[in-house]
């Protein structure tokens, strides 16, 4: 919907109004900005293991997979930042895909993860 209205200095100027809301409409996005719960406890200990506040060690084989210990080793080794991880956002899509960022010691970092069957098969930061 929209309508033209006077401007001095202009012939007319548009307006578009947005539509009404519908009372009943609820709309579910297949992206969650912030879920109910923050983070999975899965993502969290990869996320401080991979920025040195947990022992990478204690990612046992039950809920880990080997590229996710991996790609945490071979982080430590190559970028040794070590800080307090503050989660900046959390995203959550269909399939168990997680991705968001996170701060550590003034920088930000992107990571992106995959849990499948309450194991976590992938991750990665970025």
């Amino acid at each position: 919907m929209s309508q033209y209205y006077y401007a001095p200095g202009h012939q007319y100027i548009k307006v578009v109004v947005p539509r009404p809301k519908r009372p009943g409409a609820d709309h579910m996005p297949s992206i969650r900005a912030m879920p109910q719960k923050p983070v999975s406890p899965l993502v969290r200990d990869a996320l401080e293991a991979a920025f040195g506040n947990r022992s990478p060690e204690s990612l046992t084989h039950a809920l880990f997979a080997m590229g996710v210990r991996n790609h945490i080793r071979a982080r430590r080794r190559t970028t040794p930042e070590r800080g307090k991880v503050q989660l900046l956002s959390c995203h959550v899509r269909e399939g168990g895909e997680w991705f968001g960022t996170v701060a550590v010691s003034g920088k930000r970092y992107g990571w992106a993860a995959r849990i499948e069957d309450g194991r976590l098969t992938s991750f990665k930061v970025l």
